[in-house]
């Protein structure tokens, strides 16, 4: 009896992830028809967690399809996803800068999302995998409360840390905001 629950529990978590994998597919490549793919997207996320609802990836991905949907009233809902996949997994960086962009962005809360993306910068470097994303979200928002300083010297250690590519190109556009503050 424990050796068929066994099979059937491995057989569920398979059919979550490959629910997952095409709501993480028809996310990323939502932008040509981005209402019905994100839609789509959301429908299989919710089925990935509904399977296994303790996982973080499925949590992370629905916060992210939510506030890609743009609209202010589902804004609280993808805040409650960062916030579980955060208590789920807090030693992993992501949630909390993607929380951080809404509390800055939507919410108007600076303090609490620049601490937030610097939690996720400190996780990212603690756990050896400096992550781009972690940088660029606490680059914006210190730019975005006009830290320019401070922006100046993370940008720096940025393209040091991470001397990718992606990463030039991701600090590019702060970098003119800060000249441009500079001129005025």
């Amino acid at each position: 009896m424990k050796r068929r629950r066994n099979h059937s529990h491995v057989r569920l978590k398979i059919r979550a992830e490959k629910f997952l994998e095409r709501a993480s597919d028809l996310y990323i490549f939502s932008e040509e028809s981005r209402p019905a793919l994100l839609r789509e997207a959301l429908v299989m996320a919710r089925k990935a967690l509904l399977i296994d609802p303790r996982n973080y990836e499925a949590l992370l991905l629905l916060g992210n399809i939510i506030s890609d949907i743009d609209d202010p009233k589902c804004i609280h809902q993808a805040l409650r996803y960062y916030d579980q996949a955060i208590a789920l997994r807090p030693e992993i960086p992501d949630s909390y800068a993607a929380k951080a962009g809404l509390l800055m962005y939507w919410l108007g809360q600076p303090e609490e999302a620049e601490l937030l993306a610097r939690k996720a910068l400190a996780l990212s470097v603690h756990g050896g995998e400096l992550s781009e994303f972690s940088y660029s979200t606490l680059i914006d928002i210190l730019i975005g409360r006009k830290k320019f300083a401070q922006a100046r010297w993370l940008i720096r250690k940025a393209l040091r840390d991470c001397p990718s590519e992606f990463m030039r190109d991701m600090v590019a556009m702060p970098l003119k905001e800060i000249e441009a503050s500079r001129k005025v």
